[in-house]
């Protein structure tokens, strides 16, 4: 089975990262990589595929999951080695990474959290009666006020 295709392309990688990357280049394919784990991990997130029965991407992918795929996979793209810090001569620049490799941040997971499917979602009904179970008994308890008892449960 072929893989699914990328729900991002490479010329919006480019543009997002705001740099040229040149087809058949060893970038462009490196690129590709970069947008296939980063699809993997937003199908995975949301639960959804956004492909048919053969691979190919359904026309109304949305633009959260796009957005979200693009994000990642330039973070993996620009820093795959997920350096915390650089320096040329004496500039020397330190910068956050969650993890090593591809990851989601908690921002982009809750933008996906809409996609999934899940039975807590919605409108639903909560039962507001009860159901005995055990037969009510004969008793009563006694109350502070006189005359007035609490049936026994």
């Amino acid at each position: 089975m072929a893989a699914p295709a990328t729900l991002a392309g490479v010329e919006e990688l480019a543009d997002w990262l705001g740099e040229p990357i040149p087809n058949g280049t060893a970038e462009s394919k490196r690129a590709v990589l970069c947008l296939r784990i980063a699809s993997a991990l937003v199908r995975k997130e949301s639960g959804r595929t956004w492909t048919t029965d053969t691979g190919t991407l359904v026309a109304d992918v949305p633009e959260d999951a796009v957005m979200v795929t693009l994000y990642c996979a330039g973070r993996v793209f620009d820093n795959r080695s997920a350096q915390t810090r650089g320096s040329i001569d004496d500039r020397d620049e330190a910068w956050r990474v969650d993890e090593s490799g591809a990851y989601l941040t908690d921002s982009e997971k809750r933008m996906l959290s809409a996609f999934k499917a899940t039975s807590l979602r919605g409108l639903g009904v909560v039962a507001t009666t009860r159901i005995d179970t055990v037969p009510a008994s004969q008793g009563w308890v006694p109350t502070g006020t006189p005359e007035v008892q609490f049936p026994w449960y």
